[in-house]
């Protein structure tokens, strides 16, 4: 079964409805049914929510969570070896450190990660990207 990871890019894509949100819903989806298995770091959760807050307010924020919550999506909190493995990744790319958690993450539940966000062209060496 494969797995794949969410990054905040690609949840956010698909709540806002833009260019990629289809592709978004066929993995979401596809997690529904049983033929992937699906991820996001605690982290990248907290991007949502933060983002959500910016754009929509408080009260729709708090209405997004709780569908994502509904969603067939293992939200995996920040361990010590992802948050070291975060770290070292910081200190080595030029990405953002929430996006490190991504790919720590990745790497520990060994899952390829939708985005669409070019960072991740940084570090597609470490970790399979699949783009929306």
């Amino acid at each position: 079964m494969k797995n794949i990871l969410f990054d905040s890019y690609a949840i956010l894509k698909f709540y806002q409805d833009e260019d990629g949100a289809d592709k978004v819903e066929k993995f979401l989806i596809s997690s529904r049914q049983g033929d992937l298995k699906a991820f996001m770091s605690e982290i990248n959760l907290g991007e949502v929510y933060y983002m959500t807050i910016r754009r929509l307010g408080l009260a729709s924020a708090k209405d997004y969570i709780e569908q994502f919550f509904e969603l067939f999506i293992q939200v995996v909190p920040p361990s010590s070896d992802i948050i070291l493995s975060a770290s070292e990744i910081k200190a080595e790319y030029a990405i953002s450190y929430a996006d490190c958690f991504a790919v720590a993450t990745a790497l520990r539940v060994e899952a390829s990660i939708i985005t669409g966000d070019p960072e991740f062209k940084k570090v597609e060496h470490l970790v399979k990207i699949d783009w929306i």
